[in-house]
C-alpha cells in the first residue's frame, strides 16, 4: 500500500505471463561447430521458450568429437551436417531457404566470407552474421550484402581482461559517438554521502544509473521485490535506502570533448628528452634497448650474415698467419699473426708494398692478394647490410622507448589480437603497464608502449612481478598462460596484498577447472564471453560490446526503431521494467534527418520510428524484447480529491498524462470531476515517481490493487 508519505508497499509481487496458443518458430543455422560455435547453440537455445521455438541447425567439416555441453546434440533440431558449408546442398540441406539467420563462425575466416557469399545467393532475406577480424572488408561486404553483421570473437571480451587486471571498481568504459559512458562496482562508505543512507530511486540521476544492488547484510526495513521483469535490473523498491557495507553497480555518463574524441598525444620537448636520456645511461637502460634491438626478431638475418662473416674472417685470418709464417722465413710467428690480421683488412700493400722484393713466391703473393679482396669485399657486404638494417628501422636502438615500469603496473602476457586490444584499453585508462611477448609482429609498439621481448616465462621476472598490480596472461596458447598463472602466484604468495591473475582460455569448462583449483585468479573462455554477443547479433541487434556484472554477461545494444519493432512507440519506462533492460541514451531522429541525442534518457520519452535506442541487457532481456514478452505492470487505484488552489488543476492533469500512459483529454476530464478515482497500470518506479510528481499539485492517494 501507499499511505499519504508517498512510500510504496514492499509486499510486491512478478506476474506470471499467460503462454499463447501459437507457436512461433525461428531456424537458425550455425556453421562450425568449435568451441564459439557450441557456445552460440547453448545461448540461442535461450530465446526458446513457450510460444517461440528456436530450431537449429549445425554444420562443420567434420564430426565433432568433444562436445563442452553433453546433451548439446540434443539442443539441434536435427543431427549435425558434415561437410563444406560452402557448398549449395549443404546449406539447403541445413534449411537455408527458410532460415532466419545464419552464424558463420569457423576458424577460417577466407571460408566465413565464401560462405556468406554463398548464402546471400541462396537467400537474399536471411540475416548473415559472420566471424572476421578484417574491420576493411567487412565494412565493404555490410554494403554489398545488406543484412551483414561481422563480428571478432576474440576482440570482443577483450575489455573483460583489461579491467579484471587492474582489481578496481571499473566494470567497463564505451564510447557511443560523443558519449563516454563508464560502468562501476563498488561498496559504500558511511562517509559517502552520495550514496550512503540514499533510497533507492535517488540514485537514479541525471549522469547516472543504478544497475545492481547486493546488501552488505538484512536491511533494517522489510524488502520486496518491485515489478520487473529483470533478475538484476530494477528489483529494489524505490524506497529502499543503500547502507554502509553494501554494494553498488552503476553506470555513469560524461559528454566526450573534441580533443578527448581526437586522442592526440602530447610530445614531449628535448629538456624531456635530455632528461630521459640521462636517466637511460645512469641505469644502464641503453643496454637493454641494444641489446633488444639485437636480438629482435628483425635482425635475425643480420645476425646470421655478421655470424658468416665472422667466421670467414677467422678463417682466413688463421689461413693467411699459416702461410706467410712457412713461406717467409724471416718473421716470427707473432708478426705472422700481425700481417695476417692487416691483410684480411685490406691492408695487402702495407704487407707487400713498395718494389722491395719480400722474398715470397708468386703463388704466396696471389694468394694473399685474393684473402684481402674477399676480405674487403666481405667488410663492404656486412657494412652495407649494417647500414640498410639501421635506415630501415629508423635507427630504432637509438629511438626513446617506453621504461618498464618499476611497481604498481600490470603485466600483459601475449601481444596477438587480444593483447593488443587489451594494451590500447590499459593505456586508455593511463594504466602503466609492460608487454612480454615472444614475437613482435608490429615493430612501431617498441616506442609506444614497455616492451620485452624473449621467452615469456624468463620476462616475468625483468618485469618487476614482485611489484606489479597484476598479470593478464592473454596467449593463444592456454596451457601457457595458466604456467604464468602459476608462476606469478607462486612468486606472490609470500606478499601481504591481494593479487589476482587473469587468464584466458579457450574453452569454459576449462575455465571452470582453473577457478576449483587457482580461486584466486580470474579465468575467462573468450567463446563463452564472444557467444552472447553472436546470439543476441542473430537477432537483428547490433551489439557494441560487453561486460561481466553480477557473474552474468550483460550486453551493449543498438536498437535502430523500424515499422513493427516491439519496442515502437512505447515509452522508455516499459521498455526499461517491462523487458528488464537500461535505457542509456536515446538518439530521436529529426525531421532534417538529425538526431537529438537524450543521454540517461527519462522514462517518459518514447521511441519512435527512426529513433536509435541504446540499452544495457542480458541475454535474456534480448530475448524478451524479440518475443515482445513484457511483465506487465501491477494495477494501481488513484484517488484524487479536489486542491485548495484550483489553477493548479490543469498542470496536474498534464502530468498525469506524461507520467502514465493515459490520454489527456482523459485526464483533464478526471480533473474536471474532483474527488474521483482512476485505475492505472504502473511499474513501481513509474507509481513512485507519479506520487512525487503529482502530489505537488493535488491531493492524492495510490495504492495497489490486488
Amino acid at each position: 500500500m501507499v499511505g499519504d508519505n508517498g512510500e510504496l508497499s514492499p509486499r510486491t509481487y512478478i506476474p506470471d505471463l499467460s503462454p499463447s496458443a501459437e507457436v512461433h518458430k525461428d531456424h537458425f543455422i550455425v556453421c562450425g561447430l568449435g568451441s564459439l560455435g557450441q557456445q552460440i547453440i547453448l545461448n540461442l537455445t535461450k530465446f526458446s521458450f513457450d510460444s517461440f521455438e528456436v530450431q537449429i541447425a549445425g554444420i562443420d567439416r567434420a564430426p565433432v568429437t568433444e562436445w563442452e555441453v553433453e546433451n548439446l546434440p540434443d539442443m539441434l533440431s536435427q543431427a549435425p551436417i558434415v561437410g563444406d558449408c560452402r557448398r549449395d546442398h549443404v546449406l539447403q540441406e541445413a534449411g537455408i531457404e527458410q532460415c532466419r539467420a545464419i552464424l558463420i563462425v569457423t576458424s577460417d575466416e577466407s571460408t566465413n566470407v565464401q560462405t556468406a557469399i554463398a548464402v546471400r545467393r541462396l537467400n537474399p532475406q536471411v540475416h548473415i552474421i559472420v566471424r572476421s577480424s578484417r574491420h576493411g572488408l567487412n565494412q565493404l561486404l555490410n554494403r554489398q550484402l545488406g543484412r551483414f553483421v561481422a563480428l571478432d570473437a576474440t576482440e570482443l571480451p577483450a575489455m573483460t581482461f583489461a579491467l579484471a587486471g587492474l582489481e578496481d571498481n571499473t566494470l567497463s568504459v564505451f564510447n557511443i559517438d560523443t558519449f563516454q559512458f563508464r560502468v562501476v562496482e563498488r561498496q559504500i562508505t558511511a562517509r559517502d554521502p552520495q550514496y550512503c543512507n540514499m533510497p533507492v530511486h535517488r540514485l537514479h540521476r541525471q549522469q547516472v544509473r543504478l544497475l545492481n544492488l547486493k546488501p552488505f547484510s538484512n536491511p533494517h526495513q522489510p524488502i520486496g521485490w518491485a515489478t520487473t521483469a529483470s533478475s538484476m535490473f530494477h528489483r529494489w523498491q524505490p524506497h529502499v535506502r543503500v547502507q554502509a557495507g553494501d554494494q553498488v553497480a552503476y553506470v555513469e555518463v560524461k559528454t566526450l570533448t573534441h580533443s578527448q574524441i581526437e586522442h592526440m598525444p602530447t610530445r614531449s620537448g628535448p629538456w624531456s628528452k635530455l632528461r630521459q636520456g640521462i636517466g637511460d645511461v645512469i641505469d644502464g637502460e641503453w643496454r637493454r634497448r641494444l641489446w633488444g634491438f639485437w636480438h629482435s626478431a628483425n635482425q635475425q638475418s643480420l645476425r646470421r650474415v655478421v655470424a658468416i662473416a665472422l667466421t670467414t674472417a677467422l678463417v682466413l685470418w688463421t689461413t693467411g698467419t699459416l702461410l706467410l709464417y712457412f713461406n717467409i722465413p724471416t718473421i716470427s710467428f707473432t708478426k705472422a699473426i700481425v700481417l695476417g690480421a692487416i691483410l684480411i683488412l685490406g691492408g695487402y700493400g702495407d704487407v707487400f708494398g713498395g718494389f722491395e722484393d719480400s722474398g715470397a713466391q708468386g703463388w704466396v703473393l696471389l694468394t694473399c692478394l685474393l684473402i684481402a679482396t674477399v676480405s674487403l669485399l666481405m667488410v663492404i657486404g656486412v657494412l652495407g647490410l649494417l647500414a640498410d638494417q639501421l635506415l630501415s628501422s629508423r635507427f630504432e636502438f637509438l629511438q626513446r622507448r617506453p621504461k618498464v615500469p618499476k611497481k604498481n603496473h600490470v603485466i600483459v602476457v601475449g601481444l596477438g589480437r587480444v593483447g593488443k586490444r587489451v594494451v590500447r584499453i590499459l593505456q586508455d585508462l593511463r594504466q602503466p603497464l609492460v608487454a612480454i611477448t615472444h614475437h613482435l609482429d608490429s615493430p612501431a609498439l617498441r616506442n609506444q608502449i614497455p616492451l620485452l621481448e624473449g621467452p615469456m616465462l624468463q620476462q616475468l621476472q625483468e618485469a618487476h612481478l614482485s611489484t606489479a598490480r597484476s598479470v593478464i596472461a592473454v596467449t593463444d596458447d592456454p596451457v601457457l598462460n595458466l604456467e604464468v598463472a602459476l608462476l606469478a602466484a607462486e612468486a606472490l604468495e609470500n606478499e601481504k596484498r591481494p593479487f589476482t591473475p587473469v587468464i584466458r582460455t579457450l574453452s569454459q569448462l576449462f575455465s571452470d577447472n582453473i577457478k576449483a583449483f587457482l580461486p584466486q585468479a580470474r579465468s575467462f573462455s573468450v567463446y563463452a564471453l564472444s557467444a552472447e554477443a553472436f546470439a543476441g547479433a542473430a537477432f537483428g541487434e547490433n551489439i557494441l560490446g560487453l561486460f561481466r556484472l553480477n557473474q552474468q554477461t550483460i550486453l551493449i545494444t543498438e536498437y535502430a526503431i523500424e515499422y513493427g519493432d516491439t519496442l515502437n512507440g512505447k515509452p522508455l519506462a516499459e521498455i526499461a521494467y517491462g523487458y528488464g533492460v537500461v535505457p542509456i541514451l536515446l538518439r530521436q531522429r529529426q525531421p532534417s534527418k538529425q538526431y537529438q541525442d537524450y543521454p540517461m534518457p527519462s522514462d517518459d520519452l518514447r521511441a519512435h520510428l527512426g529513433d536509435k535506442l541504446y540499452v544495457l541487457s542480458s541475454i535474456n532481456g534480448l530475448r524478451r524484447i524479440e518475443r515482445g514478452e513484457m511483465t506487465p505492470p501491477r494495477q494501481w487505484l488513484l484517488e484524487v480529491d479536489s486542491p485548495l488552489n484550483p489553477t493548479m488543476l490543469s498542470e496536474a492533469g498534464s502530468l498525469l498524462a506524461k507520467l502514465s500512459n493515459v490520454q489527456l483529454d482523459k485526464c483533464r476530464q478526471l480533473m474536471k470531476t474532483l474527488p474521483n478515482t482512476l485505475q492505472l497500470s504502473l511499474y513501481d518506479y513509474q507509481a513512485h515517481r507519479l506520487m512525487q510528481e503529482l502530489k505537488r499539485c493535488v491531493p492524492i492517494r495510490l495504492s495497489p490493487l490486488k
